[in-house]
């Protein structure tokens, strides 16, 4: 899919930066509030997912920091509900 290499563009890049900075390096996750100064140990989440749509994926309002744990936990729930079980 070529929303895929979005993730490797500079534009990329510096949004998820300015995401992290508006969130404080601290995840947002409900009862987590993590603040990690180790950039590659955070995400730059899509609140809404934005499932190719150029604008979902661009828009920083739908974007949220949160800590490598809380995202892979978050994704895989939704990965299973997804597909059920």
């Amino acid at each position: 899919m070529t929303w895929r290499k979005w993730y490797k563009t500079a534009r990329w890049q510096k949004l998820r930066m300015q995401v992290l900075k508006r969130d404080l390096f601290t995840c947002q996750m409900v009862g987590c509030g993590r603040i990690e100064p180790n950039t590659s140990q955070l995400v730059a989440d899509h609140k809404i997912r934005h499932q190719g749509h150029e604008q979902l994926f661009w828009d920083e309002g739908n974007l949220q920091c949160l800590c490598k744990p809380c995202h892979d936990k978050l994704k895989q729930k939704e990965e299973r509900r997804s597909f059920g079980p």
